[in-house]
């Protein structure tokens, strides 16, 4: 899944996904494994959430299914709540009322999740992403959205789960894209080529990103 990620080819997440949730015997603890991926690949599908908008509603209906079913084994995890403030942002692409009713759904959940553990890495990372996409007139705040990046990498560097790898990567170009959304291209290049000096097959990064900053 990771190498693929490297390379952009989502077509074998989708079938590793597939395969993965096919299974009748999942524990929370792959409920949670597929839930971080699932973040990651129903992003990919809104590129063209109309054309995608089927498959879109129906991993967002089995990933529900699998949060409530970690929230009964677990308890009101930061995690649940952190995928659960993503899923509102999808929603808002595909449902009726977009940002005006799912945004402030949203926003609730990645504050539960924050309040549950402000050092979680996904949270830190919505939060960045929420900041950065957000107009100034709704509290975005580009420059603000770099600070929560940074918490994010330093997050995701402590932990020790593998799954996350791919975050990572995704977060370290959100970086860059924010440095160089601000008027700070050079600090972009810098984080891009360190980065790639770590993860040289990055091909979206080394490929296309990096290049348009030159």
């Amino acid at each position: 899944m990771y190498q693929a990620y490297l390379n952009n080819n989502m077509s074998v997440w989708k079938t590793e996904l597939q395969k993965y949730t096919a299974s009748t015997n999942l524990t929370t603890t792959d409920k949670l494994e597929i839930s971080n991926y699932l973040y990651g690949y129903v992003a990919t599908l809104l590129i063209d959430a109309d054309k995608n908008k089927q498959e879109i509603n129906d991993w967002i209906a089995l990933w529900e299914q699998y949060l409530n079913d970690i929230e009964q084994a677990t308890g009101k995890t930061a995690y649940v709540y952190a995928y659960r403030s993503a899923i509102n942002v999808y929603k808002s692409k595909v449902k009726a009322g977009g940002m005006m009713v799912w945004g402030p759904r949203s926003l609730a959940e990645l504050k539960r999740a924050l309040a549950a553990d402000p050092n979680n890495p996904l949270a830190h990372g919505l939060k960045g992403n929420m900041l950065f996409y957000m107009p100034s007139f709704v509290g975005g705040d580009k420059v603000e959205a770099i600070k929560w990046f940074e918490k994010a990498l330093a997050s995701i560097s402590n932990t020790t789960d593998k799954t996350f790898r791919w975050n990572r990567c995704a977060t370290t170009l959100c970086l860059a894209q924010a440095y160089e959304k601000t008027g700070n291209k050079q600090k972009a290049i810098e984080i891009c080529t360190t980065f790639l000096q770590l993860e040289p097959n990055y091909t979206y990064m080394r490929n296309t990103y990096l290049p348009s900053l030159k």
